[in-house]
């Protein structure tokens, strides 16, 4: 797992597919992308498919209530991301 650093004012769109790009090497077995709805569009979608390949779809995951609600799959990222950061890091900061 890596992390990169983009600017404030970049689109996040645009700094997953630079995250997708820099990692396409290690991305052979990935299927499928997990996406809450600020992903949605074809531009990101064709976007991910250019840097991935075709056999790399993305799902974007919606919301059924206007009321807060736990999205389905959104813990395996936030699981992924909680132990990226060692907590020694974390305790560095405090």
């Amino acid at each position: 797992m890596g992390f990169s650093s983009r600017p404030a004012n970049a689109s996040e769109r645009l700094g997953a597919v630079i995250v997708l790009d820099e990692a396409k090497d290690k991305l052979s077995k990935l299927e499928v992308i997990w996406v809450d709805q600020g992903y949605s569009g074809k531009n990101f979608a064709n976007a991910v498919g250019q840097v991935c390949g075709e056999r790399v779809r993305v799902e974007v995951i919606k919301r059924t209530s206007e009321t807060f609600e736990q999205l389905p799959k959104r813990w395996i990222v936030e699981r992924t991301n909680g132990k990226a950061e060692p907590i020694s890091a974390v305790k560095q900061r405090l």
